[in-house]
């Protein structure tokens, strides 16, 4: 493979599942779910995937410091500082706007990051203030490495590639020729790493990508997610990737009576968890479009199981549950 040149840290157990669920939740029928909520690393989630090869990486670079842009939210940030505790490398996460209370930066700061927070709402600022932490830590003699929003690098986005090479594989398994995959999309790197997986490994024209982008208007992160593609194709020795692809603007999908009961149904019917910040936008995409899409149709769970305890946590207790409350709001 052409992914074995390059260090990595194996943390979690590959391959995920793929699994078929005649029903969903309404609109959505006769998905195969690719589940990377079971990366079996900590609580999951895909980007265990990326932190694979970011850690690998600093080591392999001499680096004594992590340095990442991570939201309050952040489940990459998070997997990192869990990740890194265990080799001795230090961990600073620079975030946007001001504390809050989000289960990612309680175990960050669990794990032994110092946390270092912008104060600004922009999350630009993150990635800026990051850098400025890493010059100001090299000028002191350290060794930083710096670690962009979500692990959206060509050596983060590896991760992927592996996962293209897992998905070709699980279809064939199942004789499935072709299909289209869709996903959510924040910093782009699970997307970028797909592309550039799929094509070096010769298996572009077997699958179709639907970014859904969860946090920025396609317009924006779209050129990020290409450019990144070909500088992690060229990682992997091969061209820039050929596979089809689009991304489509998810934003508005993640709160109201519509996730709500799509996030339900998924529990119930899968044991999928759904959080607000990726899943659910991207399953409201999903069953609004369903019918447009090409069978067979895997719908790729990035994980989020802190942001959706974050929000359950919310839920109940502004509906008293928890503190004495019994009968019928317990079904809530």
């Amino acid at each position: 493979m052409a992914l074995d040149h390059l260090p990595r840290v194996q943390l979690g157990l590959f391959p995920t599942p793929m699994q078929h669920v005649a029903d969903l939740a309404p609109g959505l029928h006769h998905l195969l779910l690719k589940r990377d909520d079971l990366t079996g690393f900590a609580w999951g989630g895909n980007k265990v995937r990326t932190v694979e090869f970011v850690l690998a990486d600093a080591l392999e670079r001499g680096a004594d410091t992590l340095v990442v842009a991570g939201g309050p939210g952040s489940n990459f940030a998070a997997l990192l500082a869990v990740a890194a505790a265990a080799t001795g490398l230090a961990v600073r996460q620079v975030s946007y706007g001001s504390p809050r209370g989000a289960a990612a930066l309680a175990v960050s700061r669990r794990a032994g990051a110092e946390v270092f927070f912008t104060g600004s709402d922009d999350r630009q600022s993150m990635e800026v203030g990051a850098r400025e932490v890493a010059e100001r830590l090299g000028a002191e003699g350290a060794r930083p490495y710096f670690v962009p929003r979500g692990g959206a690098s060509p050596v983060g986005a590896c991760g992927f590639a592996a996962a293209a090479a897992e998905l070709v594989s699980q279809l064939a398994e199942r004789d499935l020729p072709r299909a289209t995959v869709v996903l959510p999309v924040g910093s782009g790197g699970s997307i970028a790493g797909l592309l550039a997986g799929l094509g070096v490994n010769g298996h572009a024209d077997q699958v179709d990508i639907v970014g859904v982008s969860v946090s920025r208007s396609p317009s924006e992160v779209e050129p990020c997610i290409a450019a990144c593609a070909v500088e992690t194709a060229r990682l992997l020795g091969g061209s820039g990737p050929s596979t089809r692809w689009r991304l489509v603007d998810g934003r508005a999908g993640g709160t109201g009576p519509v996730a709500d009961r799509l996030v339900r149904e998924a529990l119930r019917h899968s044991g999928l968890v759904a959080d607000p910040v990726y899943n659910a936008k991207a399953l409201v995409w999903l069953a609004d479009h369903r019918a447009e899409l090409r069978e067979p149709t895997v719908y790729w769970s990035t994980g989020g199981a802190l942001a959706a305890a974050d929000t359950l946590i919310t839920t109940f207790a502004e509906a008293g549950i928890g503190s004495g409350a019994v009968g019928a709001e317990a079904n809530t």
